[in-house]
Parts: C-alpha cells; structure tokens; sequence
C-alpha cells in the first residue's frame, strides 16, 4: 500500500479494539482493488465517545466502524441514522459525506448474508436463540422480516428474556416465545459468550434453565455460532455430532465488512470477495473452517 496525504482514513472505534480484524479485513481490500484507503482502530472511552465522533469530522475521516460498547450511545452524536438502524437500535457504521455523519448497522444484514450463503434458511422455520447479548435484540429485530414459523428467546435470566420479547413485540408485531411448549426446532443460534475465553468448555445449553442438555439438537438442523474464535466451538462439535449443519461467526464478520467497505466507498465489490477474505485473511474455508 502506497501511503500518502491523499489516502482516505477509516477505522474502528470501541472499548477495547485491540482484538479486532476489521483493520486487517478493510486493508486487505484496498490493497487487492488498489484503492487508496487507510483502516485502522481506535481505543475510545465511554466517556469520550462525543469527542471520537467530532473528530471524525475534524479530521476528515471517510468513515468508522463502531463496535462495542458503543454501538447505541454513538447515535446521538450522528446527523442522521439509517432508518433500518433507528429500528434495530443500533449503528455499526458511520459515514462520512462532507461533514454529515450518518450511521448505519450492516451487522445483521451481514449476519443474514452469510446464513443465506451457507444454504441456513430462516423463513418457515422454527428458531431458537440462546442468549440476550448486545448483537441479539437488532438480529431479532431484523430476523422478523424474514418470517420465521417461530422464535424462542431463552437466556440464563429468563425476565431478560421475556423484557426483550416484549419489547421486540411492540416495535414490530411479531410475538418470540420465551417458554417453549417443546424442544423442536430447525435453526439454533448461539449468542452467549459460552465457547469463548474464559468458557471454552462451557456449552451455551448449561447456562440456561430449561435446556441443560443438547440432545433437541437432531439430525439435519442447523446450528449457528455467534462466535468465530475459536473456529469450532465446543457449542458447534456436539452439534456436528448430533448431525447438525454447523456455521460459526466468521462470515457474520466478513459480509458486514463488505458491506460496510461498500457503504464507506460508494463501490460495489466483486463476486468472490468474500471467498478472498476468507481465505487470504482468515486462512478459512467456507463456513466454519479448520
């Protein structure tokens, strides 16, 4: 990469980011189309997150990522947000054209992108998501417009649940059971933190009355994973087993990038994109890697 004053500047902003690979993601497009843009990440405090945004401005920035914990607070310092994201509640994507910042979230778009390319259908299926993290409520919200048969939301303190459920209820007309009449479903999705450091051993089932086991999980079904770190989490070995198509979070990460990378640029990328990201960048085959 040819560095100049001329080069556009991106990045990523959150508390921390030093684990991200959305620098090495962005950067690796850029050289491959010879664009000439900068990513890198930024630390930003909770409490200069108002000064993070402005300079942005100041600085002239084409763009940044957001990522946790700011992906809900950064809206109120933006000129305008997408509608999309205003509904979801949350931005992942801010750009920057001559001064107005608008935010958007690719996270679910991305996070849809890459069920549909590992053949995972949604609509007239029955869904259970484990977990009420910070990337469930906008997945949930966007997952009701691909007309799920139902949605279960169980989650280690159950009145999370069902306080979330109401809310996505409200905002969209879409009722998510948080007390399944049966164990019977066709997608299972992990949003915990179980199967990552320090809870590598830990199956997303455990933490949630009502499961405790994985033997609902059957042959044929489809099970997803949040998580790309480690590539297969104990999560996704038991499921394997049980004969379930599995997909970790790897490729979550990569559509919203290009999506993103899209949005920053204002160009489409060429077909394969992904499969270049993903081996190149990642070292990963299709779907959950090695």
């Amino acid at each position: 990469m040819n560095i100049t004053a001329k080069t556009k500047k991106l990045g990523i902003i959150g508390f921390p980011v030093e684990h991200s690979f959305s620098p090495k993601m962005h950067n690796y497009i850029s050289d491959k189309l010879g664009n000439d843009y900068i990513y890198t990440g930024f630390t930003v405090a909770p409490d200069s997150l108002g000064d993070a945004v402005r300079g942005i401005r100041a600085l002239g920035m084409r763009g940044v990522n957001v990522t946790a914990p700011h992906k809900t607070e950064v809206m109120q310092y933006l000129d305008r947000v997408d509608p999309r994201a205003k509904r979801l509640g949350s931005v992942n994507t801010v750009v920057n054209d001559n001064g107005v910042l608008t935010g958007y979230n690719t996270d679910s778009d991305g996070f849809f992108a890459a069920l549909r390319h590992s053949g995972i259908e949604v609509r007239g299926k029955r869904v259970l998501v484990m977990g009420c993290g910070g990337v469930a409520k906008p997945t949930l919200m966007r997952m009701t417009e691909e007309s799920p048969r139902s949605v279960t939301l169980m989650n280690r303190t159950k009145s999370k649940a069902e306080v979330m459920a109401d809310e996505i209820y409200r905002e969209t007309g879409f009722k998510i059971e948080t007390d399944p009449a049966e164990l019977g479903f066709d997608v299972v999705i992990n949003m915990t933190s179980a199967g990552m450091e320090p809870q590598e051993d830990t199956l997303p089932t455990e933490l949630i009355d009502g499961l405790g086991t994985m033997d609902f999980i059957k042959d044929g079904m489809a099970a997803v994973d949040m998580i790309y770190n480690p590539p297969k989490t104990k999560f996704l070995r038991e499921a394997e087993k049980r004969g379930a198509n599995i997909l970790n979070g790897l490729d979550m990460l990569i559509y919203q990038g290009i999506i993103a990378y899209e949005l920053f640029t204002g160009t489409s990328l060429p077909d394969g994109m992904a499969d270049d990201i993903r081996r190149d960048v990642f070292g990963a085959a299709a779907g959950v890697g090695s």
